[in-house]
């Protein structure tokens, strides 16, 4: 084969792909879940008049994401208390699996949208005396 003839053969493969490419579908975007997790504390001292008897505020913690039974993702939300996680759409609970046993921790549901972020906060509750 002549080189015009193998340059002529490479731009009709590229174009090709290219076809391709521009023909595949588009990428639907990914269903996730903004999980927040905050820790409140209340009692302890005797606060200032006018300030609350509950103090809250972000929390860094491991969390379990499950549709029924099953775990479909898990993490450590950062020190801002923030994790975003890839999820299937559909009914989903957020969970703190190692909690304490001097905490009351909530369980948040959340229904996950195809193609969407949804949030969710997640609080843990300390009752100090």
């Amino acid at each position: 084969m002549g080189r015009t003839a193998r340059a002529a053969l490479l731009t009709v493969l590229g174009a090709l792909v290219l076809a391709a490419v521009a023909c595949a579908a588009p990428a639907q975007p990914a269903t996730l879940l903004d999980v927040t997790t905050r820790q409140t504390i209340c009692g302890g001292t005797i606060p200032p008049p006018g300030q609350p008897f509950c103090r809250t505020s972000p929390s860094s913690r491991n969390i379990t994401v499950s549709s029924g039974r099953t775990v479909v993702a898990s993490g450590r939300t950062g020190a801002d208390g923030r994790l975003v996680v890839a999820v299937p759409a559909g009914p989903l609970n957020v969970a703190v699996p190692d909690a304490q046993p001097y905490e009351t921790c909530d369980s948040p549901a959340a229904a996950a949208v195809a193609g969407q972020t949804v949030g969710v906060t997640q609080t843990c509750t300390i009752y100090a005396p």
